[in-house]
Formats: structure tokens, C-alpha cells, sequence
């Protein structure tokens, strides 16, 4: 989906953590500062409210990664790494090896 689509999706229903982790898995695309400040704001929201959503970990540390944000990227990470250990067969349990490798680069 593009920018445009995903901005009117999540003015449809700004409390919905799946379309707010979309926009912010697109807006993190664009890598300005300000686009990744917009992005942790779309994917912190989209982390409390969706919890047990995996890739939302995986994104949200890229973006602060790349803000220089490497302990609140650590306390992300620690976290996802949990969430995955405690699932079952499944989405997202790809993303635990994935995400340990990141926070070993920490």
C-alpha cells in the first residue's frame, strides 16, 4: 500500500495498531529524521496496543537503530525476544533469530 492510502487508513481509525504499524513501517522508508521520529511514534503506539505482534519489535528497533536510540533499540529487542520464545509454532517466530543477531550488533 502506499503513503497516501495508509495515512487515510489510519485517519479512518487512529486507534488501530495494525494500520498505525503499517504507516509506520512505510513512513521508516523515507530515513529522514523526521520521518523516523513520525515512524516511532506510529510504532510505539502500534507496540502497546498490539503486544504479541512480532514484526512490530523487529521494525520499531530498526527505526531506533537508526535514531541513535540504541537502549530504548536494546529494551525493544529484549523484549521481542521474549515474546517470541513464549509462542508456539508460528508467525513470527522467524524473527526471533533475527532479532537476537540485532542486539548482538549493539
Amino acid at each position: 500500500m502506499d503513503l497516501p492510502t495508509l495515512r487515510k487508513l489510519v485517519a479512518l481509525d487512529e486507534n488501530d495498531p495494525l494500520s498505525r504499524f503499517a504507516l509506520g513501517r512505510k513512513v521508516h522508508e523515507i530515513g529522514t529524521p523526521e520521518a523516523l521520529a513520525e515512524a516511532a511514534n506510529h510504532l510505539r503506539f502500534a507496540n502497546q496496543h498490539a503486544p504479541n505482534h512480532l514484526a512490530t519489535y523487529h521494525i520499531l528497533a530498526q527505526v531506533l537503530i537508526r535514531s541513535g536510540e540504541k537502549d530504548d533499540a536494546r529494551r525493544v529487542l529484549e523484549e521481542g525476544i521474549k515474546r517470541v520464545a513464549g509462542i508456539g509454532e508460528g508467525m513470527g517466530r522467524d524473527l526471533g533469530p533475527i532479532m537476537r543477531e540485532m542486539l548482538a550488533t549493539l
